[in-house]
Order: structure tokens, then C-alpha cells, then sequence
């Protein structure tokens, strides 16, 4: 049996700040599918499908690569989109955080004994908040993403990252921590 997988942390971004970034998507007239407040998380690796024997080895290796990492102060900060503004299909909230690319490291070591191989794209760290499926007034969303670009959200600890199971259901997906690492 396989398991979707991805490694990541979750983050509790406040209730006013989604609410307020919620009602100006209204207001340009932009909507899709918004991601449940439980399940704002960032990803270190996405896995994919990855066979059940394998879990506790990489849950295992996992907390050893982590073992020596320490926690790490990060900045909730500004808002992007994927891939780009003129086509956007995500709007994500950035991280600011000197030391994450440790964290990052420690992942993508803990994964090579399995065959993962090095990903090809920069490492960009954010919660993706909208999945856009409409899209409207390209000047105004450009003009609101600037102004919004270094807004703070949230100031945080990385505290842990988990190893969680991503089950795809109709109404979204469900997400499972397999394995919590603390750092130090």
C-alpha cells in the first residue's frame, strides 16, 4: 500500500489577518478554493506516493538528520502568487527566516538513502493560502500584492517539522502527522 507523503511544518496564521486578505480576493473578484485554516502548513519535500514499509525508515532517518537542528525564528511576511502574477494560480504567504535552509538540508539528507533525488527548483518558503480558479483586474491584484509585500503576518518559532500523510478527498484533503520531530 502507498501513502501520499510531505514533510513540513504547520503554522496558525490569526483569524483576522486571513479574514481581511478573504474579503479583498472578494472585493477583485478573485475566488478558488481556499485552504482550511487546520491544514496552513509550509513543505519542506513534498514525497508523492511513497509504499508503507518504507515510512518508519524515513521516519527514522528523518529524526536522526533532525536531531542536532535547532529551532528557528521566522517571520510570516508579505504575499505571492505561482507561478507568476500575470497567471496566477496560488497565492501563498512568505517566509522570512535565516536558518530554515538548515532545516531544509537536514530533510533532503535524511531522504537521499531512499532515492529521492535533489530537487531542481529553488526551495521558496510559504503557506499557500487560495488556489485560484478565477481571476480578475490584473492591475489591482499586482497593485494589492505590492502593497502587501512586506506585511507581517505573524511572527513565529519553528518549533517542529512532521512527517504527515496527505489523504485526497471531495471536500479537501485531510492531513495525518505521521512523525513529529522537535528541533532543539
Amino acid at each position: 500500500m502507498k501513502k501520499r507523503l510531505f514533510i513540513g511544518t504547520t503554522v496558525s496564521i490569526p483569524e483576522p489577518e486571513l479574514k481581511e486578505i478573504k474579503k479583498e480576493m472578494a472585493a477583485l473578484e478573485i475566488s478558488g478554493k481556499w485552504v482550511e485554516e487546520h491544514n496552513l502548513h509550509f513543505t519542506y519535500r513534498f514525497l508523492g506516493e511513497v509504499l508503507s514499509p518504507f515510512i518508519p525508515e524515513i521516519s527514522k532517518s528523518l529524526r536522526s538528520h533532525l536531531s542536532n537542528v535547532n529551532k528557528v525564528e521566522a517571520e510570516l511576511k508579505g504575499l505571492g502568487v505561482f507561478p507568476n502574477s500575470k497567471h496566477p494560480k496560488v497565492l501563498w504567504i512568505g517566509i522570512s527566516a535565516p536558518g530554515i535552509e538548515v532545516i531544509k538540508e537536514a530533510v533532503d539528507a535524511s531522504l537521499k538513502p531512499f532515492g529521492f533525488k535533489e530537487e531542481k527548483q529553488k526551495f521558496v518558503p510559504h503557506v499557500t493560502v487560495l488556489r485560484i480558479k478565477r481571476f480578475k483586474h490584473r492591475i489591482k491584484f499586482s497593485n494589492y500584492l505590492n502593497r502587501m509585500k512586506e506585511h507581517l503576518f505573524l511572527k513565529m518559532t519553528i518549533k517542529e517539522v512532521s512527517l504527515v500523510e496527505s489523504v485526497l478527498t471531495s471536500e479537501g484533503p485531510i492531513y495525518k502527522n505521521l512523525e513529529t520531530v522537535e528541533l532543539g
